[in-house]
């Protein structure tokens, strides 16, 4: 159910399509990946799922895999 939500965000901000979505997703891959969008994504999955990412994971974060592996340490079952 969690990444069913999670991927209703990814195809909302970033225009992805639902079945092109996986783990290795990032700025070289999807073309709507910018920094505006980036930050509107951290903020609605923020919202979502009742989390708080730091400063310091939003920067680090590469892929959506990345993003996936922060939000299963603060016990978002994915």
């Amino acid at each position: 159910m969690n990444e069913k939500k999670l991927n209703e965000i990814i195809v909302k901000i970033f225009g992805a399509k639902q079945e092109d979505i996986n783990d290795s997703m990032s700025p070289e891959t999807i073309p709507n990946w910018d920094s505006m969008n980036y930050l509107l994504f951290i903020s609605d999955v923020e919202k979502e799922f009742g989390i708080q990412f730091t400063v310091d994971e939003v920067m680090e974060a590469k892929t959506l895999g990345d993003i996936k592996g922060y939000m299963i340490k603060k016990g978002i079952h994915l």
